[in-house]
């Protein structure tokens, strides 16, 4: 569905016409000085030189030297520089000025805002600004993981080892069930942008807008927050290149515990007559040495060993910046060849680069900023399911069925059971040889994206400047998945039945294009002592896809691949695949605030948006999303002596969720099945989705009050938040009545539900000088967020699936009426875990033909798959020409459901499953037949601390005559430990579902279901990493 919103461009033409006007040029006079550091008379190189009050300005070169051309009727000059006290400079017409700066207050750092900047005295809101300084260090290839655990209330987990595999983001808790929980990322001004378009060695600086008020003015793409990243630019002065590269090591530090073959065939024997002596017709079971000699082929094989290898990566980060006059730019390389430890077709392959380039024109009124940046990742993804069976398999089989020294069963290694690529295969259900799934499978992608934004700035008047700006960012991808015909796994090879279904082929594609215009103008009103900043705007958006994917069995050729699916046998018989689709939908929004300074002591802000989106009906396509925030400095409004800093902050805002699809408030079909007609099946459709024409949007108020400190000096700082929101009309999804269709109910899209949400966030940092040359900088971040569930509907059916995996088969409405939100599926506590209780005495496995699903009175609060609270504590120390950091974190009082554990500690499996977790041999009853039944004894406490990384480095002061400005060489290592009592793979968090294992929202999943650990977790790696950085 598409709006007509032309008229509103009419609206914006006065500012692209002022953009693109000239103007009588200003007289000018040209000021040329220095800026030193006051203590060392060291040249501070780019520091910031502006006409107070415009964007006019420059910055110094790497001599601290400057040329500045001054407008006509300037009156003063401001100069700032990070961590130094800006200084405001009165302007009577000299030509020249040399200023020598002080270390200052950290409330002159400038932090990047929603359309703006602010210094860190003028925020009002809960914002948290990162420099490229204090990243996370090491093997980083996702642009999330240079802030994990750096931001308190923002979590950032990972599990496993999956080098293709994604990051999952929450801020301050869960904020929606089916819109984006993320939050929103913007690069360089470009909303809704990949956070994978940058590479981590572009980026300059990551700030997180966490309360409502300050992410409001992004409306109804901004209720799970706001991450604004800043790359790197283009200074003016001497052109400098720099190199960055590094080698990393990466293998397991962190697999299932398997048998040995000893201990493998002694549990089987043990077993086996432990089984016969409980039976009540032992002559009817094998004995414990029967059982052992059929299971025993003579070998010894480590499996795991065989499907992982360690993965040796490089990475290469090259570019080349510089600038003189009014042009400045930046250009970058970056190669990325990722090793997994998947023993094939497990890594990628990535080559970025990236340029920015700054004009000024029209006596400095007129600047124009364009930025291109180009991703190509080739990725070949490894098959999980290699390692879920490489802990399962007979650890005295061999890979291969000709392998020599071991004793293989004629009915095994028989001619017609040997069709399978030359591996030994045991044809029994769900049961496959690892290393065959690792070398027949194979799954690979191919993405290609392209950012580039364009941006025009004019000074109108000094105090009043326009903007407009345009920015693409387009991906396409394109995949493809095999099985060999020799795949017992994937392929259906039979040797002893009908070759012609052997072998499987898919080929799919998607292509995302997201086009934003946007023009902002801003104004400054000189009020004295105070200051009133005044911006308007103007955002229209617009989201493309198409996808597409078809596939099926019967291939004609292992060696065609996926590129010859017109061959497939599969398209004789009426079993191929095949689905499309495409989508569009936009967002328009008008915005303003409004920042008053009151002295240097108050400061307050309010802003309002009007958003609208196609996704939702027409009269529910715009709401209003305001808000308001102060902060007082204490310390300036008492004149107080002690504190450096006391300044309180509250702010509270409303932001909205974007509907997750395009037609969730309109009556859908689908097919529902096949009927016969005419001597032939038709396919049948059906009502999936009743219509909801007074869908709306979901609504998030944010009160926020805190607390920013500072003491000694500023030696202590620190930051404290409380918030409490509300998300009001809650989208979810019911079953409700169906009339006139034939069905007696039908899922329809409601907003029933609210989620309250209140936590405590708290960042603290010191800085302790040893002497001049040695100094510790530790920082602690820690938050604890409770969420509860309100004013929902009906509760849904939760129920087991036929694998003992937990699901919910009602998604969309969990819980009941005023149950706190940290559950995981059963009934109301959203992320913790209802299910029965392990009693020795009952029953816990049931018949798999007379399957028993859990009564109500039989659920009961077991665990709870969201933390407490959570821990960051980052050190930071140099030594002279030395430097050492390393990071610690910590999630507490989560626990997860092992289904690993479910599935393979089970003694009645120990013929086809080695694990050596035998934990409920003595609950054996001889009637049941089917695996155990889930309880709590598979809920396991996974609260942890980990060391994340380490790094060593030294820096080489060789500038001069080397042609080196500097060189530095470092060594680091990540996942160097975890302390937890979890048993299984990883103890990180899981904030949804991960059926497929890697770490994306991408079918299947359930955002519902924290808390569980799929059995195709991969294992977790541990790297270590060797680095240089060279600049010329």
């Amino acid at each position: 569905m598409k709006l007509n919103f032309d008229h509103i461009h009419r609206g914006c033409l006065f500012l692209l016409f002022a953009l693109l006007s000239s103007a009588t040029a200003f007289a000018q006079t040209s000021v040329s000085g220095t800026i030193t550091d006051a203590e060392s008379g060291d040249p501070l190189i780019g520091a910031s030189i502006l006409v107070t009050g415009t964007s006019t300005g420059t910055v110094t070169d790497f001599d601290g030297a400057f040329t500045l051309n001054v407008p006509e009727g300037a009156e003063s000059l401001t100069i700032s520089y990070t961590g130094y006290a800006t200084q405001t400079v009165p302007f009577t017409g000299q030509t020249t000025l040399d200023l020598q700066m002080t270390s200052g207050e950290l409330l002159d750092e400038v932090v990047v805002v929603g359309y703006g900047t602010v210094t860190q005295k003028q925020v009002t809101s809960a914002v948290t600004s990162i420099d490229s300084e204090d990243f996370n260090a090491g093997n980083i290839n996702d642009p999330s993981q240079l802030i994990q655990g750096k931001v308190a209330g923002l979590t950032i987990s990972k599990p496993g080892g999956n080098v293709n595999g994604g990051s999952t983001i929450r801020l301050r808790g869960l904020s929606s069930f089916g819109g984006n929980q993320s939050p929103l990322v913007i690069i360089d001004g470009v909303v809704g942008a990949d956070l994978n378009t940058v590479d981590p060695a572009d980026i300059e600086s990551i700030n997180v807008l966490k309360d409502g008020s300050a992410a409001a003015i992004y409306g109804i793409q901004a209720s799970a927050g706001v991450i604004i990243i800043t790359t790197k630019r283009g200074r003016s002065g001497d052109a400098v290149i720099d190199y960055r590269g590094y080698v990393t090591a990466e293998n397991i530090a962190k697999a299932p515990p398997v048998a040995d073959r000893e201990t493998y065939l002694s549990e089987l024997e043990r077993v086996g007559d432990l089984f016969r002596s409980r039976s009540d017709n032992p002559e009817d079971l094998s004995t414990g040495a029967e059982v052992r000699a059929a299971n025993d082929f003579g070998g010894e094989t480590d499996w795991i060993d065989e499907v992982t290898r360690t993965g040796i990566s490089h990475v290469h980060n090259l570019s080349y910046s510089g600038g003189s006059g009014n042009t400045t730019f930046r250009a970058s390389a970056n190669y990325r060849d990722i090793k997994g430890i998947g023993v094939v077709n497990d890594g990628f392959r990535q080559l970025n680069g990236r340029v920015n380039f700054n004009q000024k024109a029209l006596n400095d009124r007129l600047t124009l900023t364009l930025d291109v940046t180009a991703t190509d990742r080739d990725a070949s993804i490894f098959n999980p399911a290699a390692y879920r069976y490489a802990i399962t398999y007979n650890p005295t089989a061999p890979v291969f069925a000709d392998q020599g020294g071991f004793n293989v069963p004629e009915s095994i290694s028989s001619p017609s059971n040997t069709g399978y690529g030359g591996f030994f295969e045991i044809n029994n259900f769900d049961y496959f040889n690892p290393v065959a799934i690792a070398r027949l499978t194979r799954r690979n992608e191919q993405t290609t994206t392209v950012l580039y934004s364009f941006s025009a700035n004019y000074d109108l008047l000094p105090n009043w400047s326009a903007k407009v700006a345009y920015s693409r960012n387009h991906s396409q991808r394109v995949g493809t998945s095999t099985a060999s015909q020799s795949s017992l796994f994937a392929g259906q090879a039979n040797p002893q039945g009908n070759p012609l279904t052997a072998g499987f082929a898919q080929r799919y594609s998607s292509d995302n294009r997201n086009d934003l215009f946007e023009a902002t103008t801003t104004y400054d009103v000189d009020l004295g002592t105070n200051s009133l900043e005044l911006l308007a705007g103007y955002s229209w958006q617009e989201y493309n896809n198409q996808d597409f994917s078809s596939g099926g069995f019967g291939t004609v050729s292992d060696a065609f691949g996926a590129n010859n699916l017109g061959q497939l046998t599969a398209i004789g018989l009426g079993t191929v695949q095949t689905g499309s689709g495409r989508g569009q939908y936009r967002v328009i929004g008008f915005f303003g605030r409004a920042r008053l300074g009151i002295g240097t002591a108050y400061n307050l802000t309010a802003s309002v948006r009007r958003d609208g989106t196609s996704r939702n009906s027409l009269d529910n396509q715009y709401d209003w999303f305001p808000a308001v925030s102060a902060s007082a400095d204490v310390v300036d409004a008492l004149a107080l002596t002690g504190p450096d800093e006391l300044k309180v902050r509250v702010g509270y805002g409303i932001t909205g969720s974007l509907p997750p699809n395009n037609y969730d408030y309109l009556q859908r079909f689908n097919s529902v099945g096949q009927y016969p007609q005419g001597g032939a099946y038709n396919v049948a459709v059906g009502p999936i989705s009743n219509s909801n024409e007074n869908l709306q949007f979901e609504k998030k108020g944010e009160l926020n009050v805190g607390l920013d400190f500072a003491f000694l000096d500023y030696r202590l700082t620190g930051t404290v938040d409380y918030f409490m929101r509300r998300t009001k009309n809650l989208l979810v999804t019911a079953e409700v009545p169906s009339p006139p269709f034939l069905i007696p109910t039908i899922q329809a899209n409601l907003n029933n539900a609210d989620l309250v949400n209140n936590g405590i966030e708290l960042s603290l940092g010191y800085s302790i000088d040893f002497s001049e040359t040695a100094s510790w900088q530790p920082r602690l971040t820690f938050s604890s967020i409770n969420t509860r569930l309100e004013d929902n509907g009906e509760e849904p059916d939760f129920s087991f699936n036929n694998n003992q995996e937990i699901q919910s088969t009602t998604p969309g409405s969990p819980g009941q009426n005023g149950d706190p939100i940290s559950r995981l599926v059963f009934g109301a506590d959203f992320g913790g875990l209802y299910t029965r209780q392990l009693d020795v005495d009952a029953t816990l496995a049931s018949n798999s033909n007379n399957y028993v699903f859990l009564n109500e009175e039989e659920k009961v609060l077991v665990g709870n798959g969201l933390p407490d609270f959570s821990l960051g504590f980052a050190n930071s120390f140099t030594f002279g020409q030395a430097d050492l950091s390393f990071f610690l974190r910590g999630d507490f009082g989560h626990d997860l459901a092992n289904l690993s554990r479910n599935f393979y500690g089970q003694a009645g499996n120990l013929s086809s499953r080695p694990i050596d977790n035998l934990v409920i041999t003595d609950l054996y009853q001889p009637n049941i037949t089917a695996a155990p039944k889930f309880s709590d004894y598979f809920i396991e406490d996974a609260s942890f601390l980990a060391l994340d990384n380490a790094q060593i480095g030294y820096t080489f002061n060789i500038a001069g005559e080397s042609g080196f400005r500097n060189v530095r060489l470092y060594v680091a290592g990540q996942n160097l430990f975890y302390i937890t009592n979890y048993t299984g793979v990883d103890p990180n968090i899981r904030f949804f579902d991960d059926v497929n294992g890697n770490g994306f929202v991408d079918g299947g999943e359930s955002t519902l279901s924290p808390g569980i650990d799929r059995r195709s977790t991969f294992f977790r790696t541990r790297s270590f990493t060797f680095g240089a950085n060279v600049g010329f």
